[in-house]
């Protein structure tokens, strides 16, 4: 199969497509391995799509323009699973275009071909939380696009400054995506200065490029008079430093034991065989920057689950590459791959369908929602006041307190006038029919709004509106 990749023809993108139709249409179709982010995005455009307004009429720490797709996708298909994993397919498609032609145009290796794009494809099919639209997903997308144009600065000197304000823009509309992506800004400043003799006029350029994006959209939530509710909701989560563990950094080891097995692989080789130009061996370079913001990348974003892992799969793309084409002997870089597209079926497929070890780190009730979970709610408008949002599997959200982790405060200190005016003022918009109280916050509540409490009754853990 490599060998068929090892040839200059375009054609050959159509069957990475293809490929990773392949890899997918499985899971695709059996439509029931719905993860809680998945549900949380889901929840995000329904409620968009039937008029709340963002970080007012629903609080949640989702980049704009990751929440108008999710709002469009549930215009369009509704709380459709698929709909988000066939876009994926495209956009990762996408992707494997933009990666590959970057490659071919920059000359990092030393053939044209189309295994960069294959490779990529494959890394970003590696297992199933890939396989759905996330933001990590749609602005990786903007930063790969920025990291073209990079390397056409590094490789011409930069005589355009279209291209260093592309690179600015594409950051900005990445970050628009999924804020951490703005610490990459960074990443190309460093890149300015180590690989490239940018003057200071440029550097300015760039971040003009950067913050353009981000300026716009804050004068836009300010003419709606929404200003602060986005700073607080999309801007302030990045610097409390919370992470949300759906699973543990040794789990994410094992997941991706054999990308990182291979990217070790391919060291080895590269140091024994490789012959870097200049201007290749400061791509390589470029990409072990990228390395190290792609760490930085994961501490800041929040959360730590599998589909954060794909910031890495362009890097480690890069020098899997190298390896599969070092090899003199054909027929040996052809086992070697083909034991790389078996253990891609088995970890993605293997851990979705249960018949790999990998499932038992992945199909967990905390980051897998349970398929009749809140069935007995049905229908019903709910509040959960908690992390775990399984609830709203069949349900519909009531009021604007979506994320547990940006209203907590308002329900846990119900003691300050703004705090019960904001609860106050949510509840009487979207009165929800069932109250999931985990965490014993409403009592408090009640306590201060008593005509409130006189339209509910309570059963353990849960409140019920009166008929």
């Amino acid at each position: 199969m490599l060998s068929y990749f090892r040839i200059n023809d375009p054609y050959r993108l159509v069957i990475i497509f293809f490929l990773l139709l392949a890899l997918r249409l499985p899971v695709i179709l059996s439509d029931s391995g719905l993860t809680a982010p998945e549900l949380s995005h889901m929840l995000v455009g329904e409620k968009l799509n039937n008029g709340a307004s963002l970080y007012e009429g629903l609080w949640d720490n989702i980049a704009p323009l990751s929440a108008l797709v999710y709002a469009i996708i549930d215009f369009l298909f509704g709380r459709s699973q698929q709909a988000y994993q066939y876009i994926s397919l495209f956009l990762v498609a996408f992707q494997c275009l933009i990666f590959n032609k970057m490659l071919l145009d920059s000359k990092a290796y030393n053939e044209n071909n189309y295994v960069p794009g294959l490779v990529y494809g494959l890394l970003m099919s590696f297992f199933f939380d890939f396989f759905t639209l996330t933001p990590v997903l749609m602005g990786l997308t903007f930063l790969l696009l920025a990291l073209d144009n990079l390397f056409d600065h590094i490789e011409y000197r930069a005589k355009e400054d279209e291209k260093i304000l592309n690179i600015g823009i594409y950051l900005g509309l990445a970050s628009l995506f999924y804020l951490p992506y703005i610490i990459f800004g960074i990443a190309v400043i460093l890149c300015f200065m180590l690989f490239t003799g940018t003057v200071a006029r440029r550097y300015l350029l760039m971040i003009f490029g950067l913050m353009l994006p981000l300026l716009l959209t804050s004068g836009y939530f300010l003419l709606q008079h929404r200003l602060t509710v986005f700073i607080y909701n999309y801007l302030n989560p990045i610097w409390q430093f919370q992470t949300d563990n759906y699973v543990s950094l040794l789990e994410i080891l094992i997941i991706f034991s054999v990308p990182l097995a291979f990217f070790l692989f391919s060291l080895f080789r590269i140091s024994q065989r490789a012959r870097f130009n200049n201007y290749q061996g400061r791509l390589a370079q470029v990409m072990f920057l990228w390395l190290i913001f792609s760490v930085l990348f994961t501490l800041i974003s929040g959360e730590l689950a599998p589909n954060i892992m794909m910031i890495f799969v362009p890097f480690l793309s890069f020098f899997i590459v190298h390896a599969f084409l070092l090899f003199y002997r054909r027929w040996v870089a052809e086992i070697v791959f083909t034991l790389f597209v078996v253990a891609t079926v088995f970890f993605s497929l293997g851990a979705y369908f249960d018949f790999f070890f990998t499932s038992k780190y992945m199909l967990n009730d905390k980051y897998m929602v349970d398929y009749t979970a809140g069935k007995k709610w049905e229908g019903k408008r709910i509040l959960v006041l908690d992390k775990n949002i399984a609830s709203y599997r069949n349900a519909i959200p009531a009021t604007p307190f979506l994320n547990w982790e940006l209203v907590e405060g308002l329900f846990r200190n119900p003691e300050y006038y703004d705090n019960l005016t904001i609860i106050q003022q949510g509840f009487s918009e979207d009165i929800p029919e069932v109250i999931i109280d985990k965490h014993a916050v409403m009592p408090a509540v009640f306590d201060k709004l008593p005509e409130m409490k006189m339209r509910y009754r309570k059963e353990g853990e849960v409140y019920y509106l009166k008929s």
